[in-house]
């Protein structure tokens, strides 16, 4: 008989804890708020309505902005390190299993900033290049966008489409 009960005690401690685990990290909620914690190098996923933590990821190196996908599943992470940084990376969240990706190796476009998605695809400030680099997230690739800017460097980056053609109008915003 007391084999019975202690094996029972064990399966409800099991139990337990085990539901622990599942509300330790709580599932995504269709809208939230994504946090950049530099300090921690880490993206908090927050609940807009309790405006608590459901999760927390690994953000990558020198994390210093985030953009979601157009689909909510995805969020990327510029990993700035400075202007002349050597850092070439941005950082891929998957939001729904709340857990980092590989990143995206930008090879010789450094200092990812400023994020914007238009047309399907990511553009982003690259401060070391003077640039406007692209990602494709179908194709996996990166590289140039449209165009280098005169000035020492920008900060942010507001991309809209215009008209059905696709056609681009970036404004570069500088500190």
């Amino acid at each position: 008989m007391r084999r019975p009960r202690a094996l029972l005690r064990l399966a409800a401690s099991l139990g337990v804890a085990l539901l622990g685990a599942l509300h330790a990290s709580a599932q995504t909620p269709s809208e939230a708020l994504l946090v950049l914690a530099k300090s921690d190098l880490s993206l908090a996923i927050v609940d807009p309505v309790s405006l608590r933590v459901v999760g927390r990821v690994p953000s990558g190196p020198d994390p210093h902005e985030v953009i979601a996908s157009a689909d909510g599943r995805l969020a990327y992470i510029s990993n700035y390190g400075g202007s002349d940084s050597d850092l070439n990376t941005i950082s891929v969240v998957d939001l729904v299993a709340q857990k980092a990706l590989p990143a995206i190796d930008l090879g010789a476009l450094h200092s990812a900033h400023g994020l914007a998605f238009a047309g399907g695809k990511l553009y982003f400030t690259v401060e070391t290049n003077k640039a406007l680099g692209r990602y494709d997230p179908l194709t996996w690739k990166s590289g140039l966008g449209p165009g280098h800017w005169p000035g020492p460097y920008a900060h942010g980056l507001g991309v809209r489409e215009l008209g059905q053609a696709r056609h681009l109008q970036c404004q570069l915003r500088h500190h």
